[in-house]
C-alpha cells in the first residue's frame, strides 16, 4: 500500500523524489488506506516528519474524507476547498478533486482583489455565506466578475461556506452543480457544521500550505510553457 511505502520511505531517506512521488499518489479519500490518522502521528513522534508536514499531510486526508462523503451523499453537486491569502488577496486550491480541470486552474493563486468591496478586507464569500440558485440569472457582482469561467466549467448554481478562525478568513468552501438549483435549509446546515470541522484541520496549517503553493508556482508555469 502506498501509505506503507511512505513509511519505508520515511525511515530510510526522511525526504527523497520517492517520497514526494508516494505522497502525490496518497488518496485523499483514505480508500485502501487503514490506520492513516495513527501511522501520521507514529511518523511525527518518531520525528521522520516536521509538524508542519504532519499536519498538512492530516489535512489533505481529513478534507478529502469530507468532500468524497459529500460527493457520495449528493452525487449532482461538486465540492472543493479554497485557502485566502489574506495579505495578496489570493485564493489557492486546498482540495479541489472534484471540480473540472479548467476551474481549477482558474482559481489556483487567483487574485480575488476585484471581489473585495470598498472598505472590507476580504471577498464576500471568504466572510459570509453567498448562495447563486442561478448563474444565468444573477446580477450579483461575483458573477459577473467570473461569469465566463462558471460557463467553462459548467456551473450554473453554486454556494460558499466561509472559513473563519476567530477573525481572520482561513478559506471558504464552493459548491456547486451543473444545474440551477435551491439549496435546502437541511444541505446549508450539513456543509455549516462541516466547516468547523474544516476550520480545526486548516487553521493551523494555512501559512505553510500557502507558502508551499507559492513555491510550486513558478513550476507550474514553467511546465506550462513547454508545452507544445
Amino acid at each position: 500500500m502506498v501509505m506503507e511505502q511512505i513509511v519505508t520511505s520515511l525511515r530510510k531517506f526522511k525526504e527523497t523524489r520517492e517520497l514526494k512521488k508516494l505522497l502525490a499518489r496518497l488518496d485523499p479519500s483514505g480508500k485502501h488506506e487503514s490506520n492513516l490518522a495513527v501511522q501520521l502521528l507514529q511518523l511525527y513522534q518518531e520525528e521522520l516528519i516536521g509538524r508542519s508536514e504532519y499536519l498538512a499531510l492530516r489535512a489533505k486526508i481529513a478534507t478529502g474524507h469530507y468532500l468524497s462523503r459529500l460527493r457520495s451523499d449528493c452525487p449532482e453537486l461538486r465540492g472543493a476547498l479554497y485557502l485566502y491569502d489574506t495579505d495578496k488577496l489570493r485564493i489557492w486550491n486546498a482540495s479541489v478533486s472534484h471540480m473540472p480541470d479548467v476551474f481549477n486552474e482558474y482559481t489556483q493563486g487567483l487574485d480575488v482583489g476585484p471581489d473585495i468591496p470598498e472598505q472590507s478586507p476580504a471577498p464576500v464569500y471568504a466572510t459570509h455565506m453567498l448562495k447563486i440558485e442561478n448563474v444565468l440569472r444573477s446580477d450579483h457582482p461575483i458573477v459577473s466578475n467570473h461569469y465566463d469561467m462558471y460557463k467553462r466549467a459548467a456551473i450554473q448554481s453554486f454556494v460558499t461556506l466561509p472559513l473563519v478562525h476567530g477573525s481572520e478568513s482561513i478559506g471558504y468552501q464552493f459548491i456547486s452543480a451543473e444545474r440551477p438549483r435551491e439549496f435546502t435549509a437541511q444541505e446549508l446546515s450539513r456543509f455549516s457544521a462541516a466547516s468547523a470541522y474544516l476550520i480545526r484541520e486548516l487553521a493551523a496549517i494555512k501559512p505553510y500550505m500557502i507558502d508551499q503553493f507559492e513555491r510550486a508556482e513558478p513550476q507550474a508555469a514553467h511546465k506550462h510553457k513547454k508545452r507544445p
